[in-house]
């Protein structure tokens, strides 16, 4: 059986013949200088873009990388991004290495740079707020990591030559003056220095690298795990920073839901099965209402109220094949789906349904399910077969709602 008639009995199609159902593309442009002419050699900006860049591809970002750049070789990377990014939903920018602020404004410092004097700054050095621009103009979302506050020779040096006040170079970076919808990380608070690290990374790399895998973690929320983190190694002498404008929640890797609770510190022996069961026995295994929520919802959605039967089976937003998606997204893409359908069955296969209870309120409900599809175009096949669907269930005070939808075709 093919992709068509796996995923087409799907109440969602969301990844079925339409260009907006299709995930968006995330891309990256990670950078780290450590060699540079006039300043010496830091120890891991390289290891650093090098790690990062390999964490990213691993959970699915396409990577542009560039490491020791001269000015010339920065802004053909930037350039290349900027390309790259033309229908990108997500765009995020790594950089490690020197950087500094000249009257409230942050630059990147390509290895063969020579800032001895303030008026060159322009010359030799590359505005951030210019690659910020840049991804904010092509993208939903854009992110941006600077671990770029290192102690700075550069900044001493025009310092000593500057001739006015705002041309002084400072320590550490500065706060961006405007996003739009961005998050902005820095490795340490505005104005501080943070520190290149002993181990082949930075401890702000060094905690990014630890958390920004974790599935169903939002972006805030990884931020808090990796500022605890460097604050501990670092013995309080380094606190990341971050400021933002998004509008929507950012997960680096999807989850089935919120993240579970902390465990208590002290946890009471496991009990025996019989009362495992006992306990376990809720609303979550409640098997009359989920299947009478499948038949009468799911398996009957009412293509007239799109956007209210979507409300209510899957809430604001809902994980459909690992891919995190809000309701206006669902309703458009349902919406095109069951417009190229004349008619359409879907039904419960008898005993087929199997729940796990997770808790009180959440379960996970999988079932054999047929679909019959009759299209409106005469010369379209007729799509008929079983999939094997897997939802992961919450209950609400209105009802049970999907959190997330997996399937498999059936032979």
């Amino acid at each position: 059986m093919g992709r068509l008639a796996i995923l087409a009995w799907a109440f969602l199609g969301l990844l079925l013949l339409s260009a907006d159902a299709e995930p968006a593309r995330r891309v990256a442009l990670v950078i780290g200088n450590g060699t540079y002419a006039e300043a010496g050699t830091l120890a891991n900006p390289v290891n650093d873009a090098l790690d990062i860049a390999d964490k990213l591809r691993s959970i699915g970002f396409e990577v542009i990388e560039g490491n020791d750049l001269g000015k010339r070789e920065l802004e053909r990377s930037i350039g290349e991004f900027s390309d790259a990014l033309e229908g990108a939903g997500v765009g995020l920018f790594y950089y490690a290495g020197h950087g500094l602020q000249v009257d409230g404004r942050n630059y990147i410092v390509p290895v063969d740079a020579r800032l001895d004097m303030p008026v060159k700054l322009q010359l030799e050095a590359v505005p951030i707020d210019e690659v910020l621009d840049i991804m904010e103009q092509q993208t939903k979302v854009s992110l941006v990591f600077l671990d770029a506050c290192r102690n700075n020779p550069f900044a001493r040096s025009l310092s000593r030559t500057a001739t006015t006040r705002s041309a002084t170079a400072l320590a550490g970076l500065a706060q961006f003056d405007s996003t739009r919808g961005s998050f902005i990380a820095f490795s340490t608070a505005p104005g501080a220095v943070a520190m290149d690290g002993t181990g082949r990374n930075s401890p702000f790399a060094s905690a990014l690298l630890r958390h920004i895998g974790e599935p169903g973690q939002s972006i805030n929320d990884m931020m808090i795990a990796v500022r605890r983190d460097v604050v501990s190694q670092t013995r309080e002498g380094q606190r990341p920073w971050e400021q933002g404008s998004l509008l929507e929640r950012f997960e680096f890797v999807p989850g089935e839901g919120p993240a579970p609770k902390p465990k208590p510190a002290a946890e009471p022996a496991p009990a025996p099965a019989p009362q495992v069961a006992a306990l376990e026995r809720s609303v979550g295994d409640d098997k009359a209402s989920i299947e009478q929520f499948l038949r009468r919802n799911y398996l009957t959605p009412d293509t007239r109220t799109m956007a209210e039967t979507v409300k209510r089976i899957y809430g604001a937003s809902a994980t459909i094949f690992g891919t995190r998606y809000d309701a206006d997204a669902i309703v458009k893409v349902k919406t095109d789906w069951f417009a190229q359908w004349t008619s359409w069955s879907l039904g419960l296969e008898p005993g087929s349904l199997e729940i796990t209870p997770h808790g009180e309120d959440r379960t996970e409900a999988t079932f054999a399910m047929h679909y019959d599809y009759v299209p409106k175009d005469k010369s379209a096949a007729r799509l008929t077969g079983k999939a094997r669907v897997t939802l992961g269930l919450v209950k609400a005070e209105e009802g049970w709602r999907i959190e997330s939808e997996t399937s498999q075709a059936m032979q």
